[in-house]
């Protein structure tokens, strides 16, 4: 329904207060102001318009850290009133995102809550009565300006040099000619009736700000299909769901003076701001969809622990207490956060960082035989994905077991940085080497003709079919009675071991990849490597 279906005097609706009773049990006219008080409420708002990035994990990160070591709650509220840049299924592969780290909410769409509904789309009403309110009692009014009228009038203060800003000509519309545009249904939308002086927020982060009221505009509260714009909806829904930190990237700053003077026309206190640093990339310039890698669906396909993404978007401008600590599970997030860490410059977002940071976690969970079962469970089906159509078997091969798969892990964990790599660097322990890549025939030029011909000779296949226990300290032994039997280095002989068996030299110690790859693979290999 358009908004110009919405055209009668609050008198003739349904009151503010009376709309308020019966959605919260609060008055506009009889207002207790809200005192911040531990524990914290506070939100996460995102818009559905596609998936969850890092910089959004992580205000939601912090919000839910702070209600929880408040003892306080997370709201989740999904903010979809912008119905022109909805993306079908957006809100529950955010939902889903957050899940997935660790954050939970308490109140939401899924989890209900006594300031039902949570889609702001669900809520107009609210809004609407809140838009009477204000033009009601002079902070704002209608504005019937047509789309072609406001682009002509910027265009003209454009050419002449002047600030883009609505010219307010329908602020000054008498009562009879807005009655009169009402009856003609005459399309309009609802605008803030910004006062002269100056605006001062209070951020936890940036302090005092003054800005001068001369340079906000008159900020269009509800649009003309009836939906309310950010500025009212997140205003009004902070207010009625008891909101009392709003923690927000700091691209909101600016916009946030409005948001005061709105908190001050209802007569309500605002809750304490804290604007978060923006994300950077390496060269300085803003994290965006552009950047590469800023989706956390991207960062769960490749295989990265929520643990680790959790961890690494934490310390995206917060500091532990102390600051030689850098790893954490959620639980010791919980512990340590405390927003007098956080702080407000800009964070750089360093992939390399989250691989170390993935990479601590990994061997964290390496440590327990739950730690690593779960990598393992993770692995199975992506190797068997990945593998089953070359492996020598099919389905059937002992190399799909999870066992093995177990095992290649253990062998391998010093060595990766995320257990997709086990995959992607190391498929000779699932499949045959090839020998024609431009890695291997990289490697093939390094190698020692003297360490070829060692490993390459009959004799030396049958001492290593003859090999027994076929394990890592056995081999090595091997290793050094063909380099003796040859006058050739050991880690030479090494190298060429390393080729015929995996063709490349990424992986693991060499008798350690042969002991798990098994005697009669290694023979195999040998013979038709060089």
């Amino acid at each position: 329904m358009l908004f110009r279906a919405w055209r009668r005097p609050l008198s003739r609706l349904a009151t503010v207060q009376h709309i308020l009773n019966r959605r919260a049990g609060l008055s506009l006219h009889s207002i207790q102001r809200f005192q911040h008080t531990s524990p914290a409420r506070v939100r996460f708002a995102p818009s559905p318009t596609g998936y969850l990035h890092l910089g959004g994990l992580r205000t939601a990160l912090y919000n839910y850290l702070l209600a929880k070591k408040t003892n306080g709650s997370f709201i989740l509220r999904i903010e979809d009133t912008d119905r022109t840049r909805l993306v079908e299924g957006a809100t529950d592969k955010l939902i889903s995102a957050l899940s997935w780290a660790g954050v939970e909410a308490d109140e939401g769409p899924r989890q209900g809550g006594p300031h039902s509904p949570y889609f702001q789309s669900q809520r107009t009403d609210i809004y609407r009565h809140h838009a009477q309110y204000l033009i009601d009692n002079g902070h704002a009014y209608r504005c019937f300006c047509t789309p072609d009228r406001l682009d002509d009038m910027r265009k003209e203060q454009s050419k002449r040099g002047r600030r883009i800003a609505y010219d307010r000509r329908c602020a000054s519309l008498t009562n009879e000619q807005i009655e009169k545009n009402l009856a003609m249904d005459m399309p309009f939308t609802v605008r803030l009736k910004t006062p002269k002086g100056m605006t001062q927020i209070d951020d936890f982060l940036h302090g005092k700000v003054n800005f001068n009221n001369a340079i906000l505009d008159d900020s269009v509260l509800m649009k003309s299909d009836g939906y309310p714009t950010y500025h009212l909806a997140n205003v009004v829904d902070d207010y009625l769901m008891g909101i009392t930190h709003v923690l927000r990237g700091d691209e909101w700053l600016p916009s946030t003076p409005k948001h005061v003077l709105l908190y001050r026309a209802f007569g309500w206190e605002a809750p304490q701001f804290i604007h978060l640093p923006l994300l950077l990339n390496k060269d300085g310039t803003k994290l965006s969809k552009r950047s590469g890698d800023v989706h956390v669906e991207q960062y769960i396909d490749k295989g990265y622990f929520p643990e680790a993404v959790a961890n690494f978007v934490a310390l995206l401008g917060w500091a532990p207490p102390n600051a030689e600590e850098e790893i954490f599970t959620m639980d010791e997030l919980l512990e340590k956060f405390d927003l007098a860490g956080l702080n407000k410059s800009q964070a750089v977002v360093s992939l390399e960082k989250l691989d170390w940071i993935n990479k601590q976690h990994l061997l964290k969970r390496a440590q327990t035989a739950q730690g690593l079962q779960s990598m393992v469970d993770y692995l199975v089906p992506v190797i068997r994905n990945r593998f089953t159509n070359s492996v020598p078997g099919g389905e059937a091969s002992p190399r799909l077991e999870p066992t093995y798969i177990k095992n290649v892990l253990v062998t391998m964990k010093e060595r990766i940085r995320n257990v997709m790599d086990i995959a992607d660097m190391c498929p000779y322990f699932f499949v045959e080497p090839a020998y024609d890549t431009e890695q291997a025939s990289a490697l093939r030029k390094k190698l020692k003709p003297n360490a070829i011909a060692a490993v390459n000779k009959e004799e030396t296949r049958r001492m290593l079919e003859a090999l027994a226990p076929f394990d890592a300290e056995k081999i090595n032994e091997f290793f050094q009675q063909i380099a003796a039997d040859n006058n050739a280095k050991v880690n030479h002989v090494q190298m060429a071991m390393r080729y015929a068996m995996t063709g490349t030299n990424v992986g693991a110690a060499v008798n350690s990849t042969m002991a798990l790859l098994g005697k009669s693979t290694c023979v195999d290999r040998l013979a038709r490597s060089f």
